[in-house]
């Protein structure tokens, strides 16, 4: 999928989302966080923003498997959160 077919689906989504729930604002807030936070999710993130590259040394495989799990744990995390307001 290319960036722009990946835009249009994501702007559907959210466009389904607003359409069929024009009533409450919370809830069309929440469920398209939800999307944008599977779609980080799906994405397998692996490295943090934070990340120096010049002190990473590429066969540190377990860093990268660490960092990976730390990412994948915060977004999991905020789904969460989103989940239970």
């Amino acid at each position: 999928m290319n960036a722009k077919e990946k835009a249009n689906e994501l702007f559907n989504k959210m466009d389904m989302i607003i359409y069929t729930d024009q009533d409450n604002w919370k809830s069309q807030c929440i469920r398209c966080a939800l999307i944008a936070v599977d779609e980080i999710i799906a994405t397998e993130p692996r490295y943090p923003s934070n990340v120096d590259w010049d002190d990473v040394v590429a066969t540190h495989q377990y860093f990268y498997e660490a960092q990976r799990e730390e990412a994948l744990e915060f977004w999991n995390n905020v789904k969460s959160e989103l989940q239970s307001l």
